[in-house]
């Protein structure tokens, strides 16, 4: 065996295993342009919502990361947004202060954490000599109007300072209802900084999409230019007789549909990115010992790795007893 053909570590060890990779998606992709042109524009705000298992917080960890590369200069936050009945001034700051790495999260004067808090963000802003930050609001669903009301009061700090904050909300779709509740009382302070520009986040809805996605096995290479792509390194033999998985779209698309007919679900497939990797890493982890040279991924393989992703359950799951 050479060595174009020896993995250079146990499959075991790789990140398809415990899934601590990141691909980018059409989603992804079209988020990150909307970002950047906020950037570009000065925009204060944008709204991201999509249901469950779209992979929006994935979507947030990749574009993190590659801002960190395309704008190694921007500070970049990521504030996770927890469900809570009553709203506290002091936790919303201490969340933050956390978020920021302050080393002070705590106190009872919320006045003081406010000013903590400012102070730190236009510090980031000033070591890095930029005067844009970004932040991340996952799970913002959960904001309450309160918390809005403290965020602008952060914006508004900051724009005295000569700094500006794009704040980008990712949630589910109840985020949409929000906007329509601010916008009917009246709330125009909350939407124009925050959700004027709206992003409808979806998952994979053609075949394309679906080769799109797993196009990124083929590029995306752990180690870092190592040449060992994923598809690479699960099937090293298949790999060098032309094996690609952006030639799988329409394999991967064929099955989804299939198990998504079988449901009698009336809504159009959109294949959620947690199933389509989940279904991805199934075929490849299950497989890898079956490579060579001949090796093609079959009809039945999809099968049943889509059976493996989980999907069929989680779309059933979503029916209300009543409509069973």
């Amino acid at each position: 065996m050479t060595n174009f053909l020896l993995r250079p570590f146990a499959l075991s060890e790789h990140p398809l295993r415990d899934r601590s990779y990141r691909l980018p998606t059409p989603a992804i992709e079209d988020l990150y342009k909307l970002i950047t042109d906020a950037l570009n524009r000065r925009r204060t705000g944008v709204m991201a919502y999509g249901r469950s298992r779209m992979g929006k917080t994935t979507a947030i960890d990749y574009l993190v990361a590659l801002l960190g590369i395309n704008f190694p200069d921007l500070p970049v936050i990521v504030l996770r947004c927890r469900y809570k009945r009553v709203p506290s001034e002091t936790a919303f700051f201490s969340n933050f202060l956390n978020a920021v790495r302050h080393k002070v999260t705590s106190g009872r004067d919320t006045e003081q954490l406010r000013q903590r808090l400012v102070q730190r963000l236009c510090q980031m802003a000033d070591i890095k000599g930029v005067n844009q930050l970004v932040l991340f609001a996952d799970e913002a669903q959960n904001l309450t109007r309160c918390e809005y009301e403290w965020l602008r009061d952060i914006h508004d700090d900051l724009h005295h300072w000569g700094k500006t904050l794009l704040v980008v909300l990712v949630g589910q779709p109840e985020l949409k209802g929000e906007k329509t509740t601010f916008q009917r009382d009246g709330s125009m302070h909350i939407v124009s900084r925050f959700m004027v520009h709206e992003f409808a986040f979806h998952g994979a809805r053609t075949a394309e999409d679906c080769a799109t996605c797993l196009q990124g096995y083929d590029q995306q290479e752990y180690p870092s230019d190592s040449g060992w792509s994923h598809s690479r390194f699960a099937f090293p033999h298949a790999y060098a007789s032309g094996l690609r998985f952006a030639n799988e779209g329409s394999a991967a698309w064929y099955a989804f549909d299939q198990a998504h007919r079988a449901t009698l679900l009336p809504e159009k497939l959109e294949i959620g990115m947690e199933f389509l990797t989940a279904a991805v890493e199934h075929l490849m982890l299950t497989n890898a010992v079956h490579d060579g040279a001949d090796f093609r991924p079959s009809h039945e393989l999809w099968k049943q790795a889509v059976k493996a992703s989980g999907y069929v359950e989680a779309m059933l799951s979503e029916i209300a007893p009543n409509d069973q």
